[in-house]
């Protein structure tokens, strides 16, 4: 299909997953999908011109020796510096109000040496629902009452 519409780029994403070292344990399915995996990549009797394939993977050692060779480049995209993990935590806060500072942001990324990208997301997505986790476990909560109004639709007026 990619030689039919190309140009075109295939990503796999965790390409690990699908094409992990051959082995005993190995079913028969994984096998074929490797094997078709690396016919594929071979472009046998195609014209594979204007298709790039990409793989991606958090353990390149564990890839097929035959697949890592039909790759013809191996690009290492390292963990983000302290510099780029201040930003992403700036990035990951956005507008949610807060009384942090530019050193507080650099403390932070201090703190989150070797986390990803990803890992710093979910650490501040952790934290802005710290508060909603303490409501929930309340035994206790404080009556509180409102004025009573008539509901009404959008369409009165």
């Amino acid at each position: 299909m990619a030689r039919e519409n190309k140009p075109s780029i295939i990503f796999i994403d965790e390409v690990d997953a699908l094409c992990g070292p051959r082995g005993e344990g190995e079913s028969e399915a994984s096998r074929r999908i490797k094997t078709e995996m690396l016919v594929q990549m071979d472009g046998v009797g195609k014209d594979s011109t204007g298709v790039l394939v990409l793989g991606a993977t958090n353990i390149p050692w564990q890839l097929d020796a035959a697949i890592r060779r039909r790759f013809q480049r191996r690009v290492h995209i390292s963990l983000p510096d302290i510099g780029a993990r201040t930003t992403m935590f700036k990035i990951a806060i956005g507008e949610t109000p807060t009384t942090l500072k530019s050193e507080d942001y650099r403390e932070l990324a201090k703190l989150a040496e070797g986390y990803s990208g990803s890992d710093i997301t979910i650490a501040v997505q952790d934290a802005l629902m710290q508060p909603v986790r303490k409501i929930q476990q309340a035994t206790h909560f404080k009556e509180v009452r409102f004025p009573i109004r008539s509901p009404h639709n959008s369409f009165d007026t």
